[in-house]
């Protein structure tokens, strides 16, 4: 790891965002194609980009039950756990109904899933399983109507068969061989083979983070989920092997970025020789990590010294993780949580993937003529305050 200064720490999360700006002319190249002209366009940057000829974008009956034949007993064991795992914990994201009720108006607050929900499961050199399931899951239980899924054709010119069949499992049976920018835009517009969507969730490279930044608006997003993010703080109660594992595990994702803060410079040196990437700093103490902790606001936080819980109440991060005991791979795979967390210091305002995500709310109203006795001089006059005349001889002809 190399030691640096705490100014040095936004050089370095600028390089980054200055990179992903970078590509944002190609993707929308890219996009305006898609738009229109379908699965043409698809198909063709799809050779151009990955190199793979795709023939039919969608994955057949057959090859899901080829591809659910394929998992191991035992692996669908280990699935199926992990399903129960993280289900349990989105249940309890819930937002209740409402109505509230007053002399001559009626207001019904009300929640309701999106139509369709547009999942990005981003290929890798194995099939990335917890992706599949953080990103499903909440979707699933938020009773979205329906879910559709792309993936890069990268495993023998399709989708690797554990992802197809997790997919499967948990009932997903719209799947295409797409990825990149090309899957993000068939999902934003439509295609031939794609249907349009409400709402695309996923991590992906800066080629898809760009895409879902350039469709945001033509459909809701997430959050932009890009390269792996991790800041460890620890004092001289950390655990030196413990922690050197755990930044190992974070810098293993490409274009990862990992931080450790300590208080003592003896743990610093013993744990940069143990890590090869990534970055170290010596603090002052831990109120000093906390401010460096918010101005970069990262997708993963462990916080391993005394008083931790506490602390985590002060810091931003897209997920905390407390103790020697409680690593950031375990956040990766089955405590509960979706893993696809807000990376490029958007923790700041953003949230990771949830329920929430898939939910959309709204109000219904209804009055009656009581109410614009009571109330309606004050509606009028805010009108005229804003110079909308016509605003409050709608509102002023109820009342009199």
């Amino acid at each position: 790891m190399l030691l640096i200064k705490k100014e040095q720490i936004q050089q370095i999360l600028r390089k980054r965002n200055k990179t992903f700006s970078s590509v944002e002319k190609t993707v929308s190249k890219i996009i305006s194609d898609v738009e229109r002209n379908g699965d043409n366009a698809v198909k063709r940057w799809t050779h151009k980009l990955d190199k793979i000829s795709v023939n039919k974008i969608q994955v057949s009956d057959d090859e899901i039950l080829l591809s659910l034949k394929k998992i191991l007993p035992q692996d669908k064991t280990v699935i199926n756990e992990a399903i129960k795992r993280i289900t349990k914990y989105h249940k309890k994201q819930h937002i209740s109904s409402f109505t509230m009720q007053e002399d001559g108006l009626s207001i019904k607050f009300r929640t309701k899933p999106v139509d369709r929900a547009g999942l990005y499961i981003p290929a890798g050199s194995a099939p990335l399983i917890s992706t599949t399931l953080m990103t499903s899951i909440p979707a699933k239980v938020a009773n979205v109507g329906e879910i559709i899924a792309c993936s890069p054709p990268t495993y023998k010119g399709s989708i690797h068969p554990y992802i197809i069949g997790c997919l499967s499992m948990l009932g997903i049976k719209k799947i295409f061989k797409i990825g990149g920018s090309q899957a993000i835009a068939a999902m934003a517009f439509g295609t031939e083979s794609v249907p349009k969507v409400n709402v695309i969730a996923g991590p992906g490279n800066i080629y898809v983070n760009a895409a879902k930044k350039l469709v945001s608006g033509i459909v809701g997003i997430d959050i932009l989920a890009g390269p792996s993010e991790l800041v460890v703080m620890a004092d001289n109660s950390v655990n030196i092997d413990f922690v050197s594992a755990d930044l190992n595990a974070q810098a293993e994702h490409k274009y990862s970025v990992v931080f450790f803060l300590c208080t003592d410079n003896n743990i610093g040196n013993k744990v940069s020789k143990k890590v090869k990437n990534g970055y170290w700093m010596k603090i002052s103490n831990l109120e000093d990590g906390i401010k460096i902790i918010n101005d970069i606001a990262p997708e993963h936080l462990q916080i391993i010294c005394k008083n931790a819980r506490s602390i985590a109440e002060k810091c931003v991060a897209g997920a905390i993780f407390i103790g020697n005991y409680t690593p950031c791979a375990i956040g990766d795979y089955i405590a509960g949580p979706s893993h696809t967390l807000p990376t490029g210091s958007t923790a700041a305002f953003d949230s990771g993937l949830s329920v929430f995500d898939f939910i959309r709310t709204y109000a219904i109203m209804e009055a009656n003529s009581t109410f614009f006795k009571k109330n309606g001089i004050i509606s009028e006059r805010l009108a005229e305050i804003e110079n909308l005349f016509k605003h409050r001889d709608s509102l002023k002809i109820r009342r009199l």
